[in-house]
């Protein structure tokens, strides 16, 4: 680890106590840092922001997520930045009561960035099925919450395999994402992407790849229908756009893929 700092002091210890520990009662962000500015700083805060509030998890009111985000960020010229927010220490069980007004705890990291993904994202990754299926949820769809426990176990399946990601359901059986990243494909000349409102993670690339690219089709979808698919890939706030070179073995057409990363370069 580079740095971490909690609420504005370096430092690695918490307490043991701490509600993102004990209930994953927290949410986070995971950015790209690359010559010493956090890429789509202001999405990565709105997306802070926003979670905090529909997880009711104040914010101090004397935090500026963006002036401290882009002064820890000034020293690197490539690296991951990772912020968590807890809803802090105390309470009683589950419930919040009895929490200091400044209890929130603003944990920021910076890590060493992925050597793989400049390789990933020219020659593409083999995608298959999970076994396994997300949880549907109107409360939590979207949000990107502490509680990791079903990506835990998706990448210990895809750990067991020889696919490098896997396409997620969820138990209605609709087409979420794929492991730790949203999914886009092409179907007879259209792009399209799952429909997430209660199940996944809404990332920072998948809002800027639909604002750029309004024709996409956003569609609840079977893994039945994926069975036709010409192209696909992946995409997240650390990898950029991965194409997905073959899909349960069949082999798929990398050029739409390759066209898209270029028209977004520089965005991402």
């Amino acid at each position: 680890m580079k740095f971490c700092s909690i609420n504005g002091q370096q430092q690695t210890k918490i307490a043991i106590n701490d509600r993102g520990l004990s209930y994953g009662d927290g949410l986070f962000t995971t950015a790209k840092i690359a010559a010493g500015k956090v890429m789509l700083l202001a999405k990565h805060v709105e997306r802070l922001i926003d979670g905090c509030q529909k997880l009711k998890i104040p914010l101090p009111d004397d935090v500026n997520l963006t002036q401290e985000l882009s002064q820890v960020a000034q020293p690197y010229a490539s690296a991951v930045l990772k912020v968590m927010i807890t809803a802090g220490s105390g309470g009683r069980g589950y419930s919040r009561l009895g929490l200091k007004d400044n209890a929130t705890n603003i944990i920021i990291t910076v890590t060493d960035f992925p050597t793989n993904y400049a390789e990933i994202a020219r020659t593409g990754i083999n995608m298959g099925n999970s076994e396994q299926q997300l949880a549907s949820s109107s409360m939590l769809g979207g949000i990107k919450h502490l509680n990791r426990l079903e990506q835990v176990l998706l990448k210990a399946e895809v750990d067991e395999r020889s696919e490098d990601d896997l396409i997620v359901t969820n138990v209605l059986g609709n087409v979420v994402e794929a492991i730790s990243s949203n999914v886009f494909y092409w179907l007879d000349g259209q792009l399209y992407t799952p429909e997430i409102s209660t199940s996944g993670v809404n990332g920072i690339i998948r809002q800027v790849i639909i604002e750029k690219n309004p024709q996409i089709n956003i569609v609840k979808t079977k893994l039945s229908e994926l069975k036709q698919v010409q192209s696909m890939f992946i995409c997240n706030a650390l990898m950029g756009i991965i194409p997905v070179k073959t899909y349960n073995e069949q082999q798929l057409n990398l050029t739409p893929v390759i066209m898209l990363q270029q028209e977004m370069k520089g965005l991402l």
